[in-house]
Parts: structure tokens; C-alpha cells; sequence
């Protein structure tokens, strides 16, 4: 097989799969990635191992011991090269070229072997997790309070109730408008592979800029028991201790149910003394030892990220005022409540899951 390359039983499966579908060497070959991810196989690859199925059906495509070219680095070498990408990750851009310059061994060794080496232990260059970083000096807090949530029984961490705001802008203009309905489309479209169509209109997505541009409308809420409550404010406001305090005396008593521990993020003006005086006065308590730059464990960011999805999908193809927005802001949340109510009531409870995904990530940040 070309390239140094040899078909794997994976691959040989993938060409009986084709070809029983009426694919021709051809076809197959344009459809069919060696395994550096990028190069197609050859169509004579394809067609001899075509001609090998046929004369044994039972082929699998294994290389016999002995033939082909020696593998020119070690089981050994393998794992340190790994090993360096792993060790390096986020402090140095590790490249080929970094890498053959760290070990003697790789110095006279081809970059796509290289490569290879790295796409043979499931690496690949992808983007960056679109995460924010956790600050060193909150990993071992972080770490702490999962395994103390670790030890909690369910039954307490079941009456955990998750506070947090929010905020939605209202286009002010059609350029706005016109962004926001590209937004609503969501991060993929289908491509060409060759890239011929990166820049046409219908491929490019939303400005990032436009995403937290226009006229704010600010929004307070509370997740427990399984259900999204929440509080607009009036228009020109914004959230204060003065804010917060009416809220937790008038809003909390209706919001919490059987909840009475807050979980809440670490603004300012969340842990002034009005607030906290409310909370004392309606009988409810902040979680104890709940770490900052923690909001992956504030279940209402997961509340929120339905609720913006519900309103994408509803979106008006014109501009659209205040009034109407609130309306139809209190219709998803509403819809929320109804249609994803299990998933809420699941991220209400799963405190568990997070903290041992924590713990694995060793106090960074979790998928949550």
C-alpha cells in the first residue's frame, strides 16, 4: 500500500461497506481517509484490495508479520513523544518541528511520520475547548468543595436552589437583525471539504462583536426543583444590592419550594449586607465553601443556555420591541418549564457528576 500506510480491518469494512452499496474504486477513494486524516487512498489501493475480497471474502487487510517497511521508532519513543505533548499542553505551542528538536530520535525521521505517530495515539490539532480558564489559585478550592459535595447525601443537595442573571439584547437596527437571524442558524453549516466556498455569504456566520450588542434587557432567575423562574427588570435598571435584597424577600419565598441553600456566583452586590439580611429573614442559606469562578457548577447556566436556544428558534424575522420581547421571553420560559422539565430536574441533581468530573479535571473547568 502507498505512503507507508495499510489498510486496517476497520478500513478493509469500509470498502466491502461502499462497494456493496454500488460504489466503484473511484467513488471509494474520494470518500476513504488514510489514517493521517487529510490524504485519500490511492484508486489502484482501492481496487487491489477490491480484487483481494473477491478471491477471499474473509480478507481483513492485516499486515503479515515481516513485510512492509520497519517501523523506524519504538513502542518507547511512542509514549515519550505523547508524554511531551500532554506535559507541554498550554504552556507551549508543541509542533513536528518543536517535537524533533526536544527528541534526538524524530531528528531524521519525516514529518508525516511524526504525525503519524501523534493521529496513532487519537491525537489531533483541533480548536480549543471554548471554555473559560480556571485561575490557578481556584483549582484546589474548587477541588475541596467537590469532594465535599462528594461525601453529601442526595436528599441535601436536592434542596440546593441555583441563582443567577442573565442578559438579552434587542436589535436596535436591520444590520443587528440580520446578524442575530445568521446567529439563530447556529456554528456549522454544510461545507466543501476543499474550502472553495469559505467566503461565501451563505457560509460566513454572525459577527462575535454583534453578540452582546443592543439594547439590554436584564433578567434575574432562579433554578430548583426542576424549574426556571424569573424576574425582568425595568428598563434602564440593573442589578444592585438594593435590586437583589427585594428580590430575594419578595421573589425567593415563591421560587425556592422546598429548597434552602442558595448557590450564587460571586458579584459584589450579591453578598452585601442587604442581601444576605433578606436571605436571613426568609430562612434560607448560601451553600457553604461554594468556590469562585465556579459558574460550570451553577446549574442555571445550563437553565439559561435552553432558554436563549428556545428564543433563537422563536426569533421574528423583524425588528422587534421591548413588549413583544418580554412576551415572548415569559412564553419560552414557559416552554422550558414544560417541554425540558426532566433536564432541568437533572441539572438541579447532578452536583455528584460535576464534582467527579472535577476531580478528573484535576479543579478545571467541566463540559457543564
Amino acid at each position: 500500500m502507498s505512503a507507508g500506510y495499510h489498510l486496517t480491518p476497520f478500513e478493509v469494512g469500509q470498502i466491502k461497506a461502499h462497494s456493496h452499496h454500488g460504489l466503484g474504486p473511484v467513488a471509494i477513494a474520494k470518500i476513504l481517509l488514510k489514517p493521517d486524516g487529510k490524504t485519500h487512498w490511492s484508486v489502484q489501493a482501492i481496487a487491489d484490495a477490491l480484487a483481494w475480497l473477491e478471491q477471499d471474502p474473509s480478507w481483513r487487510g492485516e499486515r503479515q508479520e515481516g513485510s512492509g517497511r520497519p517501523r523506524v521508532t519504538t513502542p518507547q519513543q511512542d509514549k515519550q513523544v505523547v508524554r511531551e505533548v500532554f506535559k507541554m499542553r498550554g504552556s507551549t505551542k508543541v509542533t513536528v518541528t518543536y517535537l524533533k528538536k526536544k527528541f534526538l530520535h524524530l531528528r531524521d525521521v519525516a514529518n508525516g511520520t511524526v504525525e503519524s505517530r501523534l493521529h496513532e495515539a487519537n491525537l489531533s490539532w483541533l480548536r480549543r475547548r471554548r471554555k473559560f480558564l480556571v485561575p490557578s489559585k481556584y483549582l484546589r478550592p474548587r477541588k475541596a468543595f467537590a469532594k465535599r459535595v462528594q461525601k453529601m447525601h442526595s436528599s441535601t443537595l436536592h434542596k440546593w436552589a441555583y441563582t443567577d442573571g442573565t442578559v438579552f439584547f434587542l436589535d436596535r437596527t436591520e444590520e443587528e437583525n440580520e446578524d442575530s437571524q445568521r446567529r439563530a442558524l447556529g456554528s456549522h453549516v454544510w461545507r466543501m471539504t476543499d474550502g472553495k466556498d469559505a467566503l461565501f455569504q451563505d457560509t460566513i456566520g454572525p459577527s462575535s462583536y454583534g453578540k452582546a450588542q443592543g439594547k439590554p434587557v436584564k433578567v434575574w432567575g432562579m433554578l430548583s426543583e426542576g424549574t426556571l423562574k424569573i424576574r425582568i427588570l425595568p428598563d434602564g435598571d440593573h442589578m444592585n444590592r438594593w435590586w437583589y435584597a427585594w428580590i430575594v424577600e419578595h421573589c425567593f419565598p415563591n421560587w425556592l419550594g422546598e429548597c434552602t441553600h442558595i448557590v450564587q456566583d460571586y458579584e459584589r452586590c450579591l453578598r452585601c449586607d442587604e442581601p444576605l439580611e433578606a436571605m436571613k429573614k426568609i430562612g434560607v442559606q448560601l451553600v457553604e465553601d461554594y468556590p469562585k469562578c465556579s459558574q460550570d457548577l451553577n446549574a442555571i447556566e445550563n437553565a439559561w443556555k435552553f432558554l436563549k436556544d428556545r428564543l433563537y428558534e422563536t426569533l421574528p424575522t423583524e425588528l422587534e420591541g421591548r413588549e413583544d420581547f418580554v412576551s415572548r421571553l415569559r412564553a419560552a420560559v414557559a416552554w422550558v418549564n414544560r417541554n425540558r422539565h426532566a433536564e432541568l430536574l437533572y441539572l438541579s441533581h447532578n452536583q455528584k457528576e460535576r464534582a467527579t468530573e472535577l476531580l478528573l479535571k484535576k479543579g478545571g473547568r467541566t463540559k457543564w
